[in-house]
Order: structure tokens, then C-alpha cells, then sequence
């Protein structure tokens, strides 16, 4: 049924007498000119009349400019070119009723795309764990955002994806908390565990002093008794304060001939998932 009434949309679709290729050049040129002043102008749009918005609005907002400017700059060629509109925008909206229901994921997508930018919960930029990825948004699109993992990998996420999994944003706050879990043996007693934690703590240049580390203990398992080290530090020190703690953690160990028993340390960000490792000090040199 479609395709018939395109055939008759086809048989009324035609051009104003002999093609004029004077028209269709000066149709092309209007169209070229067109884009490139509004790529310009969405552009210096976007920088100077929406620079107090997010950067995901502001993106979306000149993306949506660009879109309209192109369609209208297409019918504004067509005419100059000759083209009869009525018949084409005719076959147009048969077309279009069947391209809209076949893409009604495309539209779902969109829909998302705006609900998400409302929230303004994420940025480009950002570092943020979806759908098992881990990475920097890299661009934010109508019917995706793009995920730039730290081994270089571009992953493409559709909006109605996000919108129904979890999302966290790593990166939102500017101070963050670093938890190492520990467990120890019974035998060691738990104020010489506080101070050796303290004082790894300390030595941690990277860490900030206030809000000050955080010692707690947490329980008993049957490995040994656990607790919990927890450092603040600024995002951007993520890397370089994980590795210190964990080193001066195993140097004040084996000064005063603290041992752990087997894999009972785990790392996480604050309220994040945890990742076990093998921490293991060697005995105090006698």
C-alpha cells in the first residue's frame, strides 16, 4: 500500500518545465554557503547565548539548530532548483509514517536523551561506570552518549539503555573517599592496628588532612576481626593516593610486624563496589 502510493506521489514529482541546470547549480551553492554559515552560526550561538548552560545542553541544543537549519536550507535548494514541494512533501509524509515506525527505538532513545540532559547528572567529561564500562564521556548525542574508556576504547551506549540501568558518576564531587577493608587475626590487638592505620594514613602526602581519615571497626569474619581505613582525597588523585596508601599500609605493617592473613584486603570508593587483592606482609625483619 505504501509503495503504490509512493509510485502515484512519484508520477506527480516533477520539475518546473526542462531542467534548468543553471537553477540546480545556484541551488547547490545556496545549500553549501547555507551549512557552513550555519555550522558558524550554531556554533557562536551555543559559545556566547547559551554559555551558562551544562555542556550536554548547550551540545544538544546547537545540534537540534543545526538540524532544523538543514532541513529548512534542503526545501529552500529544492525550490531554488525548480523542484515542485506539494508532490514531494506528499510522499514525504507517507515516508515518514513508515520510517516512524520502523524506528521507534530511535525515538524512545531520543526521549531519554532529553530526560537524561534534564537531570543533569552527568557532563562531558565526567568519569562514570555503566553497563559494566568504565570511562570519560566523550560526547553526548540525541540517541546515545559515548564512553572513552581508560585503555582507549570508544563504547557507544544508547540513552534507553542508561535511562534503565544503573548509572554512577565517579567524578561528580570534588572530594571523594578511598575505603581499604581489612581483616586480621584475633590475635592482634585492635589499638595497635588503629595506630598503625593512623599512621599509614599520615604519611599519605596526597591525602587530605581534613576531613581526617577514617577508622572504624567493622566486625569479625572467620579469617579475623575487620576494619576499615578510609582516606579523602581530590579526584584527580585517585591513582596516585591508592598507591600510596597501599604502600605505606605495607611499610607500617612490617615495621611493627603486623601480617595479614591470605586475600583480606579489599578497595573501594565510598558506597562503591569493592575489589579484593592479595595483601600479604612479610614478617618484620628481626
Amino acid at each position: 500500500m505504501v509503495f503504490r502510493r509512493l509510485g502515484s506521489f512519484a508520477q506527480d514529482f516533477s520539475f518546473s518545465g526542462d531542467i534548468a541546470w543553471d537553477r540546480v547549480v545556484l541551488a547547490l551553492i545556496v545549500f553549501v554557503i547555507g551549512m557552513v554559515a550555519l555550522r558558524i552560526g550554531a556554533r557562536l550561538f551555543a559559545r556566547h547565548l547559551l554559555r551558562n548552560l551544562r555542556d550536554q545542553s548547550r551540545e544538544m541544543v546547537r545540534k537540534a539548530v543545526v538540524y532544523t537549519g538543514a532541513l529548512f536550507l534542503i526545501v529552500v535548494s529544492l525550490r531554488a532548483a525548480g523542484v515542485e514541494i506539494t508532490a514531494l512533501l506528499g510522499a514525504a509524509g507517507v515516508v515518514g509514517i513508515a520510517i516512524g515506525i520502523a524506528s521507534q527505538a530511535s525515538l524512545s532513545n531520543i526521549i531519554s536523551g532529553l530526560f537524561l540532559v534534564s537531570e543533569r547528572f552527568f557532563e562531558i567529561g565526567d568519569v562514570v561506570r555503566v553497563s559494566g564500562h568504565v570511562g570519560t564521556i566523550h560526547a553526548i548525542d540525541l540517541l546515545s552518549i559515548k564512553i572513552k574508556t581508560f585503555d582507549n576504547v570508544l563504547v557507544r551506549i544508547p540513552n534507553q539503555q542508561i535511562i534503565e540501568t544503573d548509572f554512577v558518576n565517579i567524578t561528580r564531587f570534588p572530594v571523594r573517599r578511598l575505603d581499604f577493608h581489612l581483616t586480621l587475626p584475633f590475635e592482634i590487638a585492635i589499638p595497635v592496628v588503629f595506630d598503625a592505620l593512623t599512621t599509614a594514613a599520615q604519611r599519605v602526602t596526597d591525602a587530605l588532612a581534613q576531613p581526617e581519615p577514617f577508622i572504624m571497626y567493622t566486625g569479625h569474619s572467620g579469617d579475623g576481626w575487620t576494619a576499615i581505613l578510609g582516606v579523602w582525597f581530590e579526584r584527580s588523585d585517585y591513582v596516585a593516593v591508592r598507591n600510596s596508601v597501599a604502600i605505606e599500609l605495607q611499610q607500617v605493617f612490617r615495621e611493627r610486624g603486623i601480617r595479614l592473613t591470605g586475600n583480606v584486603m579489599s578497595v573501594s570508593l565510598s558506597s562503591g563496589r569493592q575489589e579484593h587483592h592479595s595483601f600479604d606482609s612479610p614478617p618484620a625483619s628481626p
